[in-house]
């Protein structure tokens, strides 16, 4: 097949483009810096791509459309432009490819004490979603209007992770300082992660289905985690050595969003205060879904990735070309 990948020099894009080649796959890959990494052309054809405008792709069978704006602190209006107009126009351009699969996020629900299913989107208080989920959902309903005539799939993954993660890892090891991790809270909640091989295994199960219309899952690892489990796991693994604990009030968290100091926001406390946990019987239901990696079984293969492109310091950097470097 000939399959065109938005966000190529993204984590996900990255990971999806060197995976689907493999595969024997033609890949179009997209992105909108105007060189990409030299690694991605031994995969793919690169187009150069500003979704936020009209454009033309080539004809194609499968769009998987994964290019966008994720900056917390980006403005509400970038974020409309990149991930609403940006889906469209992408839709747009790809109007002759089988079937559209767009990957959202489950930036979409607000955190709840019990799993969360597709159909509560949109059902809670859509206010207090963050710009960036906010403008995920919206995308999301231009599609469910624009797309009644295409085959689409709407994937939201939580939290995706694995090697060439230049997101969430730098994230979480920025909590690290002199060998100790400072715990914002007790991070004692439940949440769903999504390892980059069951984004691949999701998709694939999308590829083979022969539904018609429009369908909407969430994705994930099979089983929840809780937080700081994870990050002691984490931690020791790519530190070689259990680290000392510093926990940093809530409170004072709340505090530092209000006064936006430290780059903190009310959405980073919430994701280490509350649960956030995806139910994902309906794909499981419908497509046969059978997450086959989880974060244990993931650390080795982390841990060497780390350490082959420089160490912990080079992934804190969280650099653009950190995707393509395998």
């Amino acid at each position: 097949m000939k399959i065109i990948i938005t966000g190529s020099t993204g984590s996900l894009g990255a990971v999806l483009t060197r995976y689907f080649s493999g595969q024997g796959h033609e890949i179009i890959a997209t992105g909108q810096i105007e060189s990409p990494p030299k690694n991605l052309l031994d995969f793919a054809k690169y187009i150069q791509t500003d979704i936020r405008n009209p454009y033309v792709l080539p004809d194609a069978d499968i769009c998987i459309h994964t290019a966008a704006l994720s900056d917390d602190k980006a403005s509400k209006e970038n974020l409309h432009h990149a991930n609403v107009i940006g889906t469209q126009n992408t839709l747009n351009a790809a109007k002759n490819c089988s079937k559209f699969i767009h990957i959202s996020s489950s930036s979409v629900y607000l955190p709840a004490e019990e799993p969360l299913m597709e159909d509560i989107a949109g059902k809670q208080n859509n206010k207090q979603l963050s710009p960036y989920g906010y403008s995920k959902w919206m995308a999301e309903q231009m599609l469910m209007q624009e797309t009644n005539h295409k085959v689409c799939f709407i994937l939201r993954p939580r939290a995706h992770y694995g090697p060439g993660d230049k997101v969430i890892l730098p994230r979480l090891l920025k909590l690290v300082k002199n060998d100790i991790i400072y715990r914002p809270g007790k991070m004692e909640v439940n949440v769903s992660l999504t390892h980059y091989d069951n984004v691949i295994h999701a998709i694939e199960c999308c590829l083979k289905s022969e539904f018609q219309g429009i369908h909407t899952y969430n994705i994930s690892d099979a089983q929840a985690y809780v937080f700081i489990d994870v990050i002691r796991k984490m931690t020791e693994s790519l530190y070689d050595k259990p680290l000392v604990e510093k926990q940093i009030p809530i409170l004072l968290l709340k505090m530092m969003a209000s006064m936006k100091i430290n780059g903190m926001t009310m959405l980073l406390v919430r994701s280490f205060s509350k649960n956030m946990v995806l139910d994902i019987s309906k794909i499981k239901r419908e497509l046969n879904y059978n997450p086959i990696a989880n974060f244990d079984s993931s650390l080795l293969e982390l841990k060497k990735w780390v350490n082959k492109i420089g160490g912990i310091e080079v992934i804190k950097t969280g650099d653009k070309h950190l995707a393509w470097e395998y």
